[in-house]
Protein backbone atom coordinates (compact mmCIF):
# COMPACT_ATOMS: atom_id res chain seq x y z
CA UNK A 1 0.00 0.00 0.00
CA UNK A 2 2.08 3.03 0.08
CA UNK A 3 -0.08 5.83 1.38
CA UNK A 4 -3.12 3.74 1.73
CA UNK A 5 -4.74 0.85 3.30
CA UNK A 6 -4.69 -2.55 1.93
CA UNK A 7 -6.02 -5.70 2.50
CA UNK A 8 -6.95 -11.94 0.71
CA UNK A 9 -8.84 -16.23 1.63
CA UNK A 10 -6.97 -18.74 -0.40
CA UNK A 11 -5.05 -16.25 -2.53
CA UNK A 12 -4.23 -17.61 -5.96
CA UNK A 13 -0.77 -16.36 -6.83
CA UNK A 14 -0.20 -15.91 -10.53
CA UNK A 15 3.11 -17.07 -11.87
CA UNK A 16 3.57 -14.14 -14.21
CA UNK A 17 2.37 -10.56 -14.44
CA UNK A 18 1.95 -8.50 -17.58
CA UNK A 19 3.58 -5.11 -17.22
CA UNK A 20 3.52 -2.61 -20.04
CA UNK A 21 4.24 0.83 -18.64
CA UNK A 22 2.19 3.67 -20.04
CA UNK A 23 3.89 6.62 -21.66
CA UNK A 24 3.94 9.98 -20.01
CA UNK A 25 1.71 11.71 -22.53
CA UNK A 26 -0.55 14.34 -21.07
CA UNK A 27 -3.82 15.82 -22.19
CA UNK A 28 -5.56 18.70 -20.47
CA UNK A 29 -8.43 18.94 -22.93
CA UNK A 30 -11.76 17.68 -21.60
CA UNK A 31 -12.94 14.52 -23.33
CA UNK A 32 -16.26 14.36 -25.11
CA UNK A 33 -19.11 12.91 -23.09
CA UNK A 34 -19.35 9.15 -23.31
CA UNK A 35 -22.25 7.69 -25.22
CA UNK A 36 -22.32 4.78 -22.77
CA UNK A 37 -21.34 4.22 -19.16
CA UNK A 38 -17.86 5.20 -17.89
CA UNK A 39 -15.39 2.42 -18.60
CA UNK A 40 -17.57 0.81 -21.25
CA UNK A 41 -15.87 -0.65 -24.29
CA UNK A 42 -16.28 1.50 -27.38
CA UNK A 43 -17.17 -0.20 -30.64
CA UNK A 44 -14.12 -1.10 -32.68
CA UNK A 45 -11.62 -0.11 -29.97
CA UNK A 46 -9.56 -2.37 -27.70
CA UNK A 47 -10.46 -2.47 -24.02
CA UNK A 48 -7.61 -1.07 -21.94
CA UNK A 49 -6.91 -1.45 -18.21
CA UNK A 50 -4.26 0.44 -16.22
CA UNK A 51 -2.99 -0.09 -12.68
CA UNK A 52 -0.96 2.52 -10.79
CA UNK A 53 0.98 1.48 -7.70
CA UNK A 54 2.74 3.66 -5.18
CA UNK A 55 5.20 0.87 -4.38
CA UNK A 56 6.71 -2.30 -5.78
CA UNK A 57 4.60 -4.88 -7.55
CA UNK A 58 6.66 -7.63 -5.91
CA UNK A 59 6.25 -6.52 -2.28
CA UNK A 60 4.55 -9.76 -1.16
CA UNK A 61 1.72 -7.59 0.09
CA UNK A 62 -0.73 -4.90 -0.97
CA UNK A 63 0.76 -4.05 -4.35
CA UNK A 64 1.60 -7.57 -5.47
CA UNK A 65 -1.98 -8.68 -4.90
CA UNK A 66 -3.19 -5.89 -7.19
CA UNK A 67 -0.76 -6.94 -9.93
CA UNK A 68 -1.99 -10.51 -9.71
CA UNK A 69 -5.60 -9.30 -9.77
CA UNK A 70 -5.04 -7.26 -12.93
CA UNK A 71 -3.47 -10.34 -14.49
CA UNK A 72 -6.72 -12.15 -13.62
CA UNK A 73 -8.69 -9.31 -15.24
CA UNK A 74 -6.68 -9.81 -18.42
CA UNK A 75 -7.54 -13.51 -18.40
CA UNK A 76 -11.21 -13.00 -17.55
CA UNK A 77 -11.71 -10.44 -20.33
CA UNK A 78 -9.42 -12.25 -22.81
CA UNK A 79 -7.34 -9.11 -23.30
CA UNK A 80 -4.01 -8.99 -25.14
CA UNK A 81 -0.88 -7.91 -23.30
CA UNK A 82 -1.00 -4.56 -25.10
CA UNK A 83 -4.29 -3.74 -23.32
CA UNK A 84 -2.77 -4.00 -19.84
CA UNK A 85 -0.41 -1.42 -18.36
CA UNK A 86 1.06 -1.34 -14.85
CA UNK A 87 2.99 1.57 -13.41
CA UNK A 88 4.97 0.96 -10.22
CA UNK A 89 6.65 3.28 -7.72
CA UNK A 90 4.43 6.32 -8.28
CA UNK A 91 5.67 7.60 -4.95
CA UNK A 92 4.98 11.34 -5.00
CA UNK A 93 1.57 13.03 -5.34
CA UNK A 94 2.70 14.60 -8.62
CA UNK A 95 3.64 11.18 -10.04
CA UNK A 96 0.31 9.74 -8.94
CA UNK A 97 -1.64 12.58 -10.51
CA UNK A 98 0.43 12.59 -13.70
CA UNK A 99 -0.04 8.86 -14.21
CA UNK A 100 -3.79 9.05 -13.69
CA UNK A 101 -4.02 11.86 -16.22
CA UNK A 102 -1.71 10.16 -18.71
CA UNK A 103 -3.74 6.98 -18.76
CA UNK A 104 -7.02 8.86 -19.03
CA UNK A 105 -5.59 10.99 -21.86
CA UNK A 106 -4.61 7.81 -23.68
CA UNK A 107 -8.17 6.53 -23.51
CA UNK A 108 -7.82 3.76 -20.95
CA UNK A 109 -11.26 2.45 -20.04
CA UNK A 110 -10.46 1.27 -16.51
CA UNK A 111 -7.84 3.08 -14.43
CA UNK A 112 -7.10 1.60 -11.00
CA UNK A 113 -5.30 3.79 -8.48
CA UNK A 114 -4.28 1.27 -5.84
CA UNK A 115 -4.49 3.32 -2.69
CA UNK A 116 -6.43 6.08 -0.96
CA UNK A 117 -3.83 8.59 -2.15
CA UNK A 118 -5.29 8.43 -5.68
CA UNK A 119 -8.77 9.48 -4.61
CA UNK A 120 -8.39 13.27 -4.47
CA UNK A 121 -6.65 13.64 -7.85
CA UNK A 122 -9.08 11.21 -9.48
CA UNK A 123 -12.11 13.12 -8.22
CA UNK A 124 -10.55 16.36 -9.44
CA UNK A 125 -9.81 15.22 -12.99
CA UNK A 126 -12.62 12.70 -13.54
CA UNK A 127 -15.06 15.23 -15.12
CA UNK A 128 -12.46 15.88 -17.85
CA UNK A 129 -12.43 12.20 -18.81
CA UNK A 130 -16.03 10.92 -18.62
CA UNK A 131 -15.26 7.86 -20.76
CA UNK A 132 -12.80 6.46 -18.19
CA UNK A 133 -13.78 4.75 -14.95
CA UNK A 134 -11.42 5.58 -12.09
CA UNK A 135 -11.26 2.82 -9.46
CA UNK A 136 -9.68 3.76 -6.12
CA UNK A 137 -8.63 0.97 -3.79
CA UNK A 138 -9.36 1.88 -0.15
CA UNK A 139 -11.17 5.02 -1.22
CA UNK A 140 -14.45 6.11 0.31
CA UNK A 141 -15.96 8.65 -2.10
CA UNK A 142 -17.98 8.21 -5.27
CA UNK A 143 -18.59 10.29 -8.39
CA UNK A 144 -20.15 9.64 -11.78
CA UNK A 145 -17.00 7.90 -13.03
CA UNK A 146 -15.11 7.31 -9.77
CA UNK A 147 -15.71 4.31 -7.53
CA UNK A 148 -13.95 3.28 -4.33
CA UNK A 149 -13.15 -0.28 -3.34
CA UNK A 150 -13.64 -0.59 0.39
CA UNK A 151 -11.56 -3.53 1.58
CA UNK A 152 -12.79 -4.45 5.05
CA UNK A 153 -9.50 -5.82 6.34
CA UNK A 154 -10.92 -5.23 9.80
CA UNK A 155 -12.65 -8.64 9.55
CA UNK A 156 -9.33 -10.43 9.33
CA UNK A 157 -7.61 -8.10 11.78
CA UNK A 158 -10.22 -8.87 14.44
CA UNK A 159 -9.45 -12.60 14.16
CA UNK A 160 -5.71 -11.88 14.28
CA UNK A 161 -6.39 -9.89 17.44
CA UNK A 162 -8.17 -12.84 19.01
CA UNK A 163 -5.19 -15.01 18.16
CA UNK A 164 -2.76 -12.47 19.61
CA UNK A 165 -4.76 -12.03 22.80
CA UNK A 166 -4.89 -15.76 23.36
CA UNK A 167 -1.28 -16.53 22.44
CA UNK A 168 0.51 -13.75 24.34
CA UNK A 169 2.37 -14.97 27.40
CA UNK A 170 3.42 -11.52 28.56
CA UNK A 171 -0.01 -9.93 28.24
CA UNK A 172 1.44 -7.31 25.87
CA UNK A 173 0.96 -7.07 22.10
CA UNK A 174 1.93 -4.39 19.58
CA UNK A 175 1.18 -2.78 16.22
CA UNK A 176 3.60 -1.43 13.58
CA UNK A 177 2.33 0.56 10.60
CA UNK A 178 3.83 2.61 7.82
CA UNK A 179 1.58 5.67 7.97
CA UNK A 180 -0.97 6.84 10.49
CA UNK A 181 -3.87 7.03 8.05
CA UNK A 182 -7.51 6.16 8.67
CA UNK A 183 -7.48 2.68 7.07
CA UNK A 184 -4.43 1.59 9.07
CA UNK A 185 -5.83 2.99 12.31
CA UNK A 186 -9.08 1.15 11.62
CA UNK A 187 -7.28 -2.15 11.15
CA UNK A 188 -5.35 -1.67 14.39
CA UNK A 189 -8.59 -0.78 16.19
CA UNK A 190 -10.21 -4.02 15.00
CA UNK A 191 -7.11 -5.94 16.07
CA UNK A 192 -7.37 -4.47 19.56
CA UNK A 193 -11.07 -5.33 19.78
CA UNK A 194 -10.35 -8.93 18.86
CA UNK A 195 -7.57 -9.19 21.43
CA UNK A 196 -9.77 -7.80 24.20
CA UNK A 197 -12.58 -10.18 23.27
CA UNK A 198 -10.27 -13.02 24.32
CA UNK A 199 -8.32 -11.26 27.07
CA UNK A 200 -9.95 -8.09 28.48
CA UNK A 201 -6.78 -7.35 30.44
CA UNK A 202 -4.43 -7.46 27.46
CA UNK A 203 -2.12 -4.46 27.05
CA UNK A 204 -1.82 -3.09 23.52
CA UNK A 205 1.25 -0.88 23.24
CA UNK A 206 0.88 2.45 21.48
CA UNK A 207 1.09 1.92 17.69
CA UNK A 208 4.40 2.75 16.05
CA UNK A 209 4.57 4.25 12.55
CA UNK A 210 7.70 4.20 10.39
CA UNK A 211 6.48 6.60 7.64
CA UNK A 212 7.98 4.22 5.10
CA UNK A 213 6.32 1.31 3.30
CA UNK A 214 9.53 -0.02 1.76
CA UNK A 215 12.41 0.34 4.24
CA UNK A 216 13.03 -2.99 5.97
CA UNK A 217 15.64 -1.53 8.30
CA UNK A 218 13.28 1.12 9.64
CA UNK A 219 10.65 -1.53 10.35
CA UNK A 220 13.19 -3.66 12.21
CA UNK A 221 14.31 -0.69 14.29
CA UNK A 222 10.69 0.21 15.09
CA UNK A 223 9.89 -3.32 16.20
CA UNK A 224 12.84 -4.02 18.48
CA UNK A 225 11.83 -1.55 21.25
CA UNK A 226 8.33 -3.02 21.31
CA UNK A 227 9.77 -6.46 21.95
CA UNK A 228 12.04 -4.99 24.64
CA UNK A 229 8.91 -3.56 26.29
CA UNK A 230 7.47 -7.06 26.48
CA UNK A 231 5.31 -7.35 23.37
CA UNK A 232 5.35 -10.97 22.20
CA UNK A 233 2.78 -10.83 19.37
CA UNK A 234 3.07 -8.05 16.77
CA UNK A 235 0.78 -7.15 13.88
CA UNK A 236 2.09 -5.00 11.04
CA UNK A 237 0.49 -3.03 8.23
CA UNK A 238 3.40 -2.54 5.85
CA UNK A 239 4.34 -3.53 2.31
CA UNK A 240 7.90 -4.58 1.49
CA UNK A 241 8.94 -3.27 4.91
CA UNK A 242 6.95 -6.02 6.63
CA UNK A 243 10.03 -8.22 6.39
CA UNK A 244 11.72 -5.89 8.87
CA UNK A 245 9.11 -6.76 11.49
CA UNK A 246 9.52 -10.43 10.76
CA UNK A 247 13.31 -10.15 11.03
CA UNK A 248 13.13 -8.46 14.42
CA UNK A 249 10.72 -11.08 15.72
CA UNK A 250 12.88 -13.93 14.42
CA UNK A 251 15.94 -12.48 16.13
CA UNK A 252 14.14 -12.15 19.46
CA UNK A 253 12.10 -15.35 19.57
CA UNK A 254 13.39 -18.35 21.53
CA UNK A 255 11.88 -21.65 22.54
CA UNK A 256 11.63 -20.47 26.13
CA UNK A 257 10.24 -17.05 25.24
CA UNK A 258 8.51 -17.18 21.84
CA UNK A 259 7.68 -13.99 19.98
CA UNK A 260 5.23 -14.02 17.08
CA UNK A 261 4.34 -11.80 14.12
CA UNK A 262 1.14 -11.51 12.07
CA UNK A 263 0.73 -10.93 8.34
CA UNK A 264 -1.68 -8.61 6.56
CA UNK A 265 -2.65 -7.74 2.96
CA UNK A 266 -1.22 -11.00 1.63
CA UNK A 267 -0.59 -14.50 2.92
CA UNK A 268 2.77 -13.79 4.54
CA UNK A 269 3.01 -17.01 6.55
CA UNK A 270 5.92 -18.27 4.46
CA UNK A 271 7.90 -15.03 4.83
CA UNK A 272 9.02 -16.18 8.29
CA UNK A 273 7.35 -19.57 8.88
CA UNK A 274 8.90 -20.00 12.30
CA UNK A 275 7.27 -16.89 13.77
CA UNK A 276 4.32 -15.73 11.59
CA UNK A 277 1.30 -17.28 13.30
CA UNK A 278 -1.32 -16.26 10.74
CA UNK A 279 -2.17 -13.75 8.03
CA UNK A 280 -5.20 -11.71 7.04
CA UNK A 281 -4.85 -11.44 3.26
CA UNK A 282 -6.79 -9.38 0.75
CA UNK A 283 -7.87 -11.04 -2.47
CA UNK A 284 -8.34 -8.21 -4.97
CA UNK A 285 -9.10 -10.50 -7.89
CA UNK A 286 -12.86 -11.08 -7.45
CA UNK A 287 -13.46 -7.35 -6.99
CA UNK A 288 -11.24 -6.23 -9.87
CA UNK A 289 -12.68 -8.85 -12.22
CA UNK A 290 -16.29 -8.08 -11.27
CA UNK A 291 -15.82 -4.34 -11.79
CA UNK A 292 -13.99 -4.87 -15.08
CA UNK A 293 -16.65 -7.18 -16.50
CA UNK A 294 -19.48 -4.83 -15.56
CA UNK A 295 -17.63 -1.75 -16.77
CA UNK A 296 -16.80 -3.36 -20.11
CA UNK A 297 -20.48 -4.18 -20.57
CA UNK A 298 -21.60 -0.72 -19.46
CA UNK A 299 -23.53 -1.93 -16.42
CA UNK A 300 -21.26 -0.90 -13.54
CA UNK A 301 -22.46 1.68 -11.02
CA UNK A 302 -20.10 3.26 -8.45
CA UNK A 303 -20.57 1.80 -4.97
CA UNK A 304 -19.00 2.09 -1.54
CA UNK A 305 -20.25 -1.26 -0.26
CA UNK A 306 -17.45 -2.92 1.77
CA UNK A 307 -15.87 -6.19 0.68
CA UNK A 308 -14.88 -8.35 3.62
CA UNK A 309 -14.78 -11.87 4.96
CA UNK A 310 -18.39 -12.70 3.91
CA UNK A 311 -17.54 -11.91 0.27
CA UNK A 312 -14.34 -13.97 0.30
CA UNK A 313 -12.24 -10.87 -0.36
CA UNK A 314 -10.67 -10.78 3.11
CA UNK A 315 -9.27 -13.96 4.59
CA UNK A 316 -7.82 -15.44 7.74
CA UNK A 317 -5.13 -18.08 7.19
CA UNK A 318 -3.22 -19.74 10.01
CA UNK A 319 0.33 -20.92 9.44
CA UNK A 320 0.18 -24.74 9.34
CA UNK A 321 3.75 -24.92 10.61
CA UNK A 322 2.66 -23.29 13.90
CA UNK A 323 -0.95 -24.48 14.13
CA UNK A 324 -0.14 -27.05 16.82
CA UNK A 325 0.86 -24.24 19.19
CA UNK A 326 -2.64 -22.75 19.23
CA UNK A 327 -4.68 -24.15 22.16
CA UNK A 328 -7.82 -26.01 21.10
CA UNK A 329 -10.03 -23.75 23.20
CA UNK A 330 -8.63 -20.62 21.53
CA UNK A 331 -8.94 -22.21 18.09
CA UNK A 332 -12.59 -22.97 18.79
CA UNK A 333 -13.30 -19.35 19.74
CA UNK A 334 -11.58 -18.01 16.62
CA UNK A 335 -13.42 -20.49 14.39
CA UNK A 336 -16.75 -19.48 15.92
CA UNK A 337 -15.99 -15.78 15.46
CA UNK A 338 -14.96 -16.37 11.84
CA UNK A 339 -18.25 -18.08 11.10
CA UNK A 340 -20.17 -15.32 12.91
CA UNK A 341 -18.48 -12.67 10.74
CA UNK A 342 -19.20 -14.62 7.57
CA UNK A 343 -22.87 -15.04 8.52
CA UNK A 344 -23.29 -11.42 9.54
CA UNK A 345 -23.97 -12.20 13.19
CA UNK A 346 -20.75 -10.44 14.16
CA UNK A 347 -20.04 -7.10 12.45
CA UNK A 348 -16.55 -5.76 13.06
CA UNK A 349 -16.70 -1.95 13.12
CA UNK A 350 -14.71 0.24 10.76
CA UNK A 351 -13.27 3.52 12.02
CA UNK A 352 -13.65 6.36 9.54
CA UNK A 353 -11.38 8.84 11.29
Amino acid sequence: MTASFRYRVGLLVSSACIMVVAGCGRSNAPAKAASGAPGQQAAGKPYKVALILSGSGTDHGWNQDAVEAVHDVQTALSLPASSISIKEQAVSPSQQQDNLRAYAGQGYNLIIGHGEEYQAPALHMAPQFPNSLFVISSGDKMAANVTPIVFKLEDGAYLLGMLAGGMSRTGKIAEVGAQEIAPVRSVFSAFALGAKAVNPNITILHPVYTNDWEDIGKATQATQPLIQQGADVIIQDLDSASQGVFNAVQQASTAAHPVYALGTNNNQNSAAPGVVLASAPINCSPVFVSIAKQAEAGTFKPTDTPYGLPQGVIGYIENPALASRIPASLQARIDAAEQAIKSGKLVVPMKTQ
